[in-house]
């Protein structure tokens, strides 16, 4: 069963373990001496190259209880305002409740709580995608625009959830 789970894991997850391994060797202050160390202590091996996922994962395990904390990746332009950008921008559209958008309006504000966004960042999705019309306004935006617009915010949710799994 532990060969299955070592197998399972692909060259990403591997990456993904090794790249954490690195961090945690940084943050507890190993020398290279301690670091080979722990490794072939837990492993017998003195490369994370030479590991499979289940040892790899048995390494980190052993730095965590040594003292390492892992931190969430930091969201790059996700959900950040910009300095001066008005509330009102920020705030759900004022027509939330129009029976033939509301379908929409909620699929956007369930991507938005996913990803951790915020109505800014859909509403500057909706300028650059509408931008050739002037001045977008999410509340005037018709039915097509606004199901193109879910669209490209589904891809991009999508796009966010391969880079954190």
């Amino acid at each position: 069963m532990a060969a299955l789970a070592g197998a399972a894991a692909g060259p990403t997850a591997t990456k993904a373990m090794v790249s954490k391994i690195h961090i945690a060797r940084s943050q507890l202050g190993m020398t290279e001496d301690e670091y080979r160390a722990l490794l072939h202590g837990e492993t017998g091996k003195e490369s994370c190259a030479q590991m499979d996922h289940r040892e790899l994962s048995d390494v980190l395990a052993r730095m965590i209880r040594l003292g390492f904390r892992s931190t969430p990746p930091k969201k790059e332009r996700q959900g950040v305002v910009a300095a001066g950008t008005p509330e009102w921008s920020r705030k759900r559209p004022n027509n939330w409740s129009d029976t033939g958008k509301n379908p929409m309006y909620r699929k956007i504000y369930a991507l938005i709580c996913v990803n951790q966004w915020d109505w800014g960042y859909v509403r500057a999705t909706a300028q650059h995608m509408f931008a050739q019309k002037g001045a977008v306004v999410l509340e005037f935006l018709g039915g097509d625009e606004l199901h193109a617009l879910v669209s490209a915010l589904q891809i991009a949710s999508n796009r966010n959830q391969r880079r954190q799994g």
